[in-house]
């Protein structure tokens, strides 16, 4: 449709103009010669390495969280084993005691005084084949401790605990651990059946056992596969047995551990209460540090095999990896952990250099593009003023000439075609001013 002052004299004229008007408002807008370039430089330059570095940096995280998690798990496994073993040992050991010709005797004869002076050295001599064992004594079936290598626990009372009931009944057995009311800290209980020649249970032998080489096992694996590594040994309950960061600071030992991962029945909490198993810390203190997705880890693996899997918590920059690994020995598990940028900090570094190359890249191609725009479209609008001037009459057609020696190649041709042009208007023009006889402009 045409548009022209004319139309508005009309109604019809006018509501031709104002359509006229709508639709140049509605025209698509001109993308500018600066505009293309920039586009055509990010598009083929800035993409293609943008693109390359988000999928390069995030398999390179991937690759780099798969090796960590791998490092870790043969960490794990490895201190798990090594915890297996030890209370394997300590286990074996109090088997054997239970089998000492002196302590049979004693327990076949328990008012027997000669005898039990006899287990009595029998029981030291166990005792100081370790600084783990704190003591070594003979209960009897009452649950009395009858000799021992400590003289103070004689004639305490242990009826009540399971590593007495347990052994009493034919197996040897591993404690959790207790908070001991002879020593006032923390400690494993290790017992063993004391057999007569029929096979039947004379009495019971137990070690009382610090909790020293196991605290060093753990506290050994702080700082193990990585920068903020950290291990906890936690019970069946998901009780803190031992933690690394006790390490030089064993002082905080009651503070940081007896933390169960997830909550427990009120009604157990009091029977482990009443265990000690809390240390001294009644059931309205006990505080839990709750780590669901290590709960669920923990619960999938199999009771009395060694077994391990991987979990993760923690977001952002907490972000944390880690493998639990179930122990043979007793169903604890040993877990170990560490902060997902330990392992990934160098795929993210490289990120950051190359979001700051894309910076770059795309300022350099601001540059570029106004560099090109200003080389090709200066000389190009010097030409179109030019051409302009010759078809207003703005200057002397015998005086005009076009600039055909500056600019690059594509200039030059175009300067080149309008001057062969100016050429020709000049060769008509003169023909006609020498036929009419007027004046060449």
């Amino acid at each position: 449709m045409r548009c022209d002052h004319a139309s508005g004299r009309t109604r019809a004229g006018e509501t031709r103009k104002r359509a006229c008007e709508a639709g140049s408002h509605l025209r698509r807008p001109r993308i500018r010669f600066w505009q293309k370039t920039l586009g055509a430089l990010l598009v083929v330059g800035v993409a293609p390495i943008a693109l390359l570095s988000v999928v390069s940096s995030q398999g390179a995280r991937d690759e780099l969280t798969s090796l960590g998690v791998t490092n870790i798990r043969q960490r794990s496994t490895a201190t798990a084993n090594a915890i297996d073993a030890y209370l394997a040992s300590r286990l074996g050991d109090i088997v054997f005691v239970g089998k000492l010709p002196d302590v049979v005797r004693s327990a076949a004869n328990l008012g027997d005084q000669a005898a039990r002076a006899g287990a009595r050295a029998a029981l030291a001599a166990a005792a100081a084949r370790s600084s783990d064992y704190e003591s070594v004594a003979i209960v009897d079936p009452k649950g009395t401790i009858v000799a021992a290598s400590l003289a103070a626990d004689e004639g305490t009372s242990v009826a009540p605990m399971e590593y007495f009931i347990t052994a009493l009944k034919g197996t040897p057995y591993v404690s959790d651990p207790s908070y001991s009311a002879i020593a006032n800290k923390p400690a494993l209980f290790f017992s063993a059946p004391v057999k007569a020649a029929n096979g039947g249970t004379l009495a019971v032998v137990r070690t009382r056992v610090n909790l020293g080489a196991i605290w060093d096992m753990v506290e050994g694996d702080g700082g193990s596969v990585g920068v903020g590594a950290h291990s906890f040994l936690v019970d069946d309950y998901g009780i803190r047995l031992a933690v690394s960061e006790t390490r030089g600071h064993r002082e905080l030992a009651d503070s940081l551990i007896y933390k169960p991962i997830a909550p427990i029945d009120a009604e157990t909490v009091k029977k482990l209460a009443a265990d000690r198993r809390f240390g001294q810390r009644t059931p309205e203190q006990l505080v839990v540090d709750q780590l669901p997705t290590l709960k669920t880890a923990v619960d999938g693996l199999p009771r009395g095999a060694s077994a391990d899997a991987t979990f993760a918590y923690g977001a952002g920059e907490g972000e944390q990896r880690g493998v639990v690994t179930r122990l043979a020995t007793k169903p604890w598990a040993y877990v170990l952990a560490v902060p997902l940028a330990t392992y990934t900090r160098a795929a993210d570094n490289a990120a950051f250099d190359s979001f700051l190359l894309l910076v770059m890249g795309v300022l350099l191609s601001f540059v570029i593009g106004a560099v090109l725009t200003r080389s090709l479209v200066s000389p190009l609008r010097r030409l179109v003023g030019e051409a302009t001037q010759v078809s207003t009459g703005d200057i002397d057609l015998r005086e005009a000439r076009f600039d055909t020696k500056s600019g690059d190649d594509i200039t030059h041709e175009v300067a080149s075609a309008f001057d062969r042009m100016l050429n020709a208007l000049r060769f008509y023009a003169t023909g006609d001013e020498a036929g009419s006889g007027g004046e060449l402009r």
